[in-house]
């Protein structure tokens, strides 16, 4: 569940109403809601709080008749994602909280003073991811208007709810203990509610741990583990003279450097990525020892840039020689194989 919480801020002079009225907060609450098919799911009601933490009262003025209102944004995947857009209504104020009975009227919110609303909405849809915000018509200044909310996110989730993992911290330090490779785990802080799950770098790493949990008695059945594939390259294969890799022993192992060089007679475009991928492998055989790029990659969108005929780029990598679970590596002859892009470039070593 993720839960976007901001601060109300409007755009205003410099006024001393203005400085005032920009720290007002107007916060929708539960701080989540996730539930399981078979619980059943709990109602849900909806808070939303209006806010003045200043010392100073600050008055806003009317542009619309009634108190905030409140949207529902549902996503319904059934092949594809669609994102249905519609106005609940309005919340219902508490004891002492305005609404505007006219509009141009001016409402005065006392320093130091919350005001709540609620809404309830009853059990929500199996299945579907539900979005609410709330907005208010009002205005502090000229050019001003609608006090918006954060999105509270609502899932009631197909299926049964997970047993929950008896001594989590157990689990916890026999992952630490294997020195498996992870790229996610669940929080140390989890509730003894809460089944854990865990994300490793590869297979080497998923026989440590379980190894461990052997070791300590403990069911592997009772977490989610999860292994991130094998890395992959671009299956096309790329000219040495375009895309080559350099070997360079360095303090602590080796520094790999992927140059790629335009040969074509026009500008050639190279894709970049956050999440290159790097192979080593012995040889021969082919047992991979060691990977990059092949666990969770940072959601953001890919860039590019152009080379010009005779152009080149360089990117690097550094390796110290151990395996996923910080094993030195036996000596012997090793290819490693990097990305940038479309282009791939190997080079082979000795690791003495």
């Amino acid at each position: 569940m993720n839960r976007l919480l901001l601060p109300f801020a409007l755009a205003l002079g410099t006024t001393a109403q203005a400085q005032a009225t920009s720290a007002l907060q107007f916060r929708l609450e539960p701080e989540n809601y996730h539930a399981y098919q078979n619980d059943p799911p709990p109602p849900l009601t909806l808070t939303l709080t209006l806010r003045n933490p200043g010392a100073q009262p600050v008055t806003v003025t009317c542009r619309a008749v009634g108190g905030p209102v409140l949207k529902r944004f549902t996503e319904v995947q059934d092949g594809e994602s669609v994102l249905r857009d519609e106005t609940v209504g309005e919340l219902r104020p508490q004891t002492g909280a305005p609404v505007c009975r006219r509009v141009g009227e001016r409402l005065t919110l006392a320093p130091r003073t919350s005001y709540t609303y609620t809404r309830a909405l009853g059990p929500q849809t199996v299945g579907a991811q539900v979005h609410y915000r709330s907005g208010w018509n009002v205005s502090a200044a000229a050019g001003s208007g609608w006090l918006s909310s954060g999105t509270v996110t609502a899932l009631v989730v197909r299926g049964n709810r997970p047993i929950p993992t008896p001594n989590p911290q157990a689990y916890q330090d026999a992952l630490d203990a294997s020195r498996a490779q992870w790229y996610t785990r669940s929080s140390r802080s989890s509730r003894p509610d809460t089944r854990l799950s865990f994300g490793l770098a590869d297979e080497l790493s998923r026989q440590a741990f379980l190894a461990e949990l052997k070791k300590r008695g403990l069911d592997p059945s009772r977490v989610e583990i999860e292994v991130a594939p094998p890395v992959r390259f671009p299956a096309k294969p790329t000219p040495a003279q375009t895309a080559s890799v350099t070997v360079t022993p360095a303090a602590q192992g080796y520094r790999f450097t992927l140059k790629v060089t335009n040969r074509t007679g026009q500008p050639l475009e190279v894709a970049q990525s956050y999440c290159e991928p790097l192979a080593i492998e012995r040889v021969p055989g082919g047992l991979r020892m060691w990977q990059l790029g092949n666990g969770p990659c940072p959601a953001v969108a890919a860039g590019s840039i152009t080379l010009r005929p005779g152009e080149s780029t360089t990117s690097e990598a550094r390796w110290d020689g151990q395996d996923s679970l910080g094993r030195c590596v036996p000596p012997g002859r090793y290819r490693v194989r990097m990305a940038q892009g479309q282009f791939v470039g190997e080079a082979v070593f000795t690791l003495k």
